[in-house]
């Protein structure tokens, strides 16, 4: 193994190759980096000739990392996310003179029911930031952050890694939402006998009411899915259908539309909601800003 002189290492070569093991592409680690590909392929180049190996070899569409990468990056990785995390917490940031880019993942029910309230606070407080949302879910939030494509997620989450700080926001539960004029509120029966509309990123027919409604002893009809809570409003109007979403999206979905908002006739199941962000961020005072001003969306 070919031993590597200190005085000839560029940190800048360094930042490209956490990038590159991070990204495995060459193109999306230079659109991470804002660089140029050809400047990427150079910086690689100049990484195998400094440390006498490939370092990324490819294979099919990707480039898959060499056993002296991996070792060089698992010394690597923690001492550039410390220097990362050093300057941010020593940078200055004053919201009426700040122009910030956040970037925040969110589910699409939370984009409904809080990115709203976010807004005016960063039109109030930070005027000069620029806010993108990606839209996550637990299938890929965590992914998301770890790639360093959001600094911060809100969500159901799964599967945390350890480096990762995390914050409970709240208990979520269920609602019902109905765009029909019947009076009254539903009863157990009623609410089995319906034709139900379901939400949900797996792409199924099932969800975590129906576990709730078994254990009970009794099921309900669901006609068919959409992966959106933002298609509700048009696709509920004018039928009987009934839709079991997250408190927190019903009563903004109503507030909004038509649609009626009610409790569940049954003890709802619940979880919870998290917020998660990247260990780097966490001094950094212009994203310690934006995760208070997210909780507070959330639970206002």
């Amino acid at each position: 193994m070919k031993p590597i002189e200190l005085n000839r290492i560029d940190l800048n070569l360094l930042t490209v190759l956490a990038a590159l093991m991070r990204e495995r592409h060459v193109s999306r680690a230079a659109e991470r980096l804002n660089l140029g590909q050809p400047a990427v392929s150079h910086a690689l180049a100049r990484l195998r000739e400094l440390t006498g190996d490939p370092l990324l070899v490819r294979q099919g569409r990707v480039m898959e990392p060499t056993a002296r990468a991996l070792a060089l990056m698992q010394g690597l990785g923690p001492a550039l996310a410390q220097i990362e995390a050093t300057f941010r917490a020593q940078a200055d940031f004053e919201p009426a003179r700040a122009a910030p880019v956040f970037r925040i993942g969110l589910t699409d029910d939370l984009q409904i029911a809080m990115l709203p309230r976010l807004l005016r606070a960063l039109s109030t407080e930070v005027p000069g930031a620029k806010l993108v949302t990606l839209t996550v879910c637990y299938r890929n939030a965590m992914r998301y952050l770890d790639q360093g494509r959001v600094s911060a997620v809100m969500s159901f989450l799964k599967d945390l890694p350890a480096d990762a700080k995390v914050r409970k926001v709240r208990t979520a539960r269920f609602a019902v939402l109905r765009a029909d004029t019947a009076p009254g509120r539903l009863s157990l029966d009623d609410y089995c006998r319906r034709r139900h509309l379901l939400v949900t990123y797996a792409g199924d027919l099932c969800g975590t009411v129906d576990e709730t409604l078994g254990e009970l002893g009794r099921q309900r009809d669901v006609l068919f899915s959409v992966p959106q809570f933002g298609s509700l409003p048009a696709v509920l109007a004018g039928t009987d259908l009934l839709a079991t979403v997250p408190e927190h999206v019903a009563l903004a979905l109503s507030a909004q539309s038509g649609l009626r908002c009610e409790p569940l006739p049954f003890d709802s199941p619940s979880y919870q909601l998290r917020m998660a962000w990247r260990a780097v961020t966490d001094k950094d005072p212009a994203q310690a800003w934006l995760r208070k001003a997210m909780l507070r969306a959330a639970n206002d």
